[in-house]
């Protein structure tokens, strides 16, 4: 079963694919871990892709296929957290680009190196911090997105966005898990899918062998169902499709990800070869919000109330 975009929706994403066209967004340099798109986060913010979901008659759903199609990109940008959690508050309230930490201020955080606010889920309450890049340290990984951490913590200009909003901010991160992760899991597959075409074995496509076959459709099966979790997520915009998806999302990358390296042998190690850009960004979205078995939790919580 697959869906089509309604007409508003297809434009939308009409105008973006013009707009990463007429940027000429290239791979990252071999040996390059990632590439952050200053071009790319700019364009969108200035375009106004990235308030699609403030806008009369748009919602969390257009906002999401915004950041699918991003996420399939081989750069990254601050995406997903400006479409889908910023809108939250007031405009103006958070500045972007936004980074999000679950635990202390000082933990690495993901688009922190490019961020402007870190939004820090204490446990008991939501702090934004204001972030002066002065103050912050690169952090170096091989999970192909950009990693900082603060170099001094003690006296940060930080303010209560309320306890309140934990919930809604918990919320609207899983569900930019699990949209992030159908992107990065369309593009890893395409990747993998033109390799099998073009690589022989015993006079053979790796792709005409059966077994392959069949671990391609597993796979294929699984983004899938990512995609779909995730839409539903954002079409609802509720607690347990959002924590459902994460769920999924975050319990199918390892093997999504050891399949599609093993399909492209030793090959699929290096770094001169495209796929860690999508797969090494699924394993750093494996652990955020303390993994699927967090997700997991949160979902049977929602649906059995009385039993948790």
């Amino acid at each position: 079963m697959d869906f089509e975009p309604n007409e508003n929706q297809t434009a939308i994403l009409d105008g973006l694919d013009q707009l990463i066209a007429s940027l000429r967004i290239e791979t990252p340099k071999e040996g390059e871990t990632f590439l952050f798109s200053d071009a790319l986060d700019s364009e969108l913010a200035s375009a106004g892709f990235l308030d699609i979901a403030r806008e009369k008659d748009f919602s969390t759903l257009e906002a999401a296929l915004i950041v699918e199609r991003i996420a399939r990109l081989p750069v990254t940008a601050e995406v997903a957290f400006s479409a889908l959690v910023a809108p939250l508050f007031a405009p103006g309230t958070v500045e972007r680009p936004i980074a999000l930490v679950q635990g202390a201020a000082g933990s690495p955080a993901r688009y922190l190196p490019q961020a402007r606010t870190l939004l820090v889920d204490s446990g008991t309450d939501l702090l934004a911090v204001s972030i002066d890049q002065a103050n912050v340290e690169a952090v170096e990984s091989l999970f192909a997105y950009p990693y900082g951490r603060l170099k001094i913590v003690d006296g940060l200009t930080q303010r209560s966005l309320g306890a309140a909003m934990l919930g809604q901010i918990r919320r609207r991160w899983r569900m930019a898990l699990a949209v992030e992760s159908a992107g990065l899991m369309r593009s890893a597959l395409e990747t993998v899918l033109d390799h099998v075409k073009t690589r022989h074995q015993f006079n053979r496509p790796l792709g005409s062998f059966q077994a392959i076959q069949h671990r391609l459709a597993m796979a294929a099966a699984t983004e899938n169902a990512t995609r779909w979790l995730a839409m539903r997520a954002a079409w609802s915009d509720s607690d347990a499709d959002c924590a459902i998806a994460a769920t999924y999302a975050q319990d199918a990358i390892p093997t999504f990800c050891y399949d599609l390296h093993q399909f492209c042998g030793a090959m699929g190690l290096t770094l001169e070869f495209p796929l860690h850009f999508w797969t090494y960004r699924l394993k750093a979205l494996l652990g955020e919000l303390g993994g699927s078995s967090l997700q997991a939790r949160a979902a049977s919580g929602l649906a059995w109330p009385e039993a948790a």
